[in-house]
């Protein structure tokens, strides 16, 4: 069965465009690490290769897979970049990014790094167009059809994203170009996070990735933060067990994030 992604994008590519661009993020929500974008380049050529349709007949949104089956995913896509088929790369916006810029800005961040490397691996085949302001809140859909290349973001479009695209809702579950960046933020986020647990084991970030499982709050309110953890997300987490904690009139102890 062909992947409806695939098919998504080979319409578009098929259009008076030179091929798609895709761009996701991952570790938006989490309460400690960096937020990381992958950014995939997948030229008109690409759609051309039964092989190539074959390889990304699997490839969807990375929260429909588990670890193992991301994993694999992920190497095909290395592969496809070793024979050239594709340009990919990543983008990382720190702790100190997130908490100066806001989470929306350090993803915008994220985003633009890893389109600029694709941009830079692509040796002048996609150069991004810088957009104005109203380039995103006055085009119409038909207009980006003049661009030579189609970027599509997964989600709303970014109005801190300075280069041309659209946003697409949903978009790494409809497209393959932006199923295969979550792929990369994913994978390339776990992979930062799993080197972190070596250096705070107790807070299993191997296992949570930075999210806020039971074990993860409990270290936190054992042991405080580390420098990783996000503290405007910190913050509202206290925030919130304390209302809950109002509300039900528990006399419990404060999560600390001194």
């Amino acid at each position: 069965m062909v992947n409806p992604r695939w098919t998504f994008d080979r319409k578009a590519a098929y259009k008076n465009v030179a091929g798609i661009v895709g761009v996701d993020e991952a570790g938006r929500g989490c309460l400690a690490g960096p937020v990381i974008a992958g950014a995939i380049l997948l030229p008109k050529t690409f759609f051309r290769k039964a092989k190539n349709r074959i390889a990304t007949s699997e490839m969807n949104d990375s929260k429909q897979f588990n670890e193992l089956k991301r994993e694999f995913l992920f190497q095909r896509i290395l592969e496809l970049g070793e024979k050239e088929e594709l340009i990919w790369s990543a983008g990382s916006a720190s702790v100190e990014e997130i908490e100066s810029k806001n989470v929306v800005g350090a993803t915008a961040l994220a985003m633009k790094r890893a389109m600029d490397r694709v941009s830079q691996k692509s040796a002048g085949l996609w150069k991004p167009a810088i957009r104005s302001e109203r380039d995103l809140f006055h085009r119409s859909e038909e207009s980006f059809q003049d661009v030579s290349w189609i970027v599509r973001v997964d989600g709303p479009a970014l109005k801190k994203l300075p280069y041309v695209h659209e946003g697409l809702i949903k978009g790494d579950g409809l497209s393959v170009a932006v199923a295969m960046a979550s792929l990369v933020a994913k994978v390339c986020r776990d992979q930062k996070m799993k080197r972190l647990h070596e250096e705070f084991p107790l807070y299993d970030f191997s296992s949570n990735k930075g999210y806020g499982s039971p074990k993860h709050l409990q270290a936190l309110r054992s042991h405080g933060p580390t420098v990783h953890h996000r503290a405007r997300f910190l913050r509202k987490v206290w925030e919130q067990n304390q209302n809950h904690r109002q509300k039900k009139k528990d006399p419990q102890s404060k999560l600390s994030l001194d």
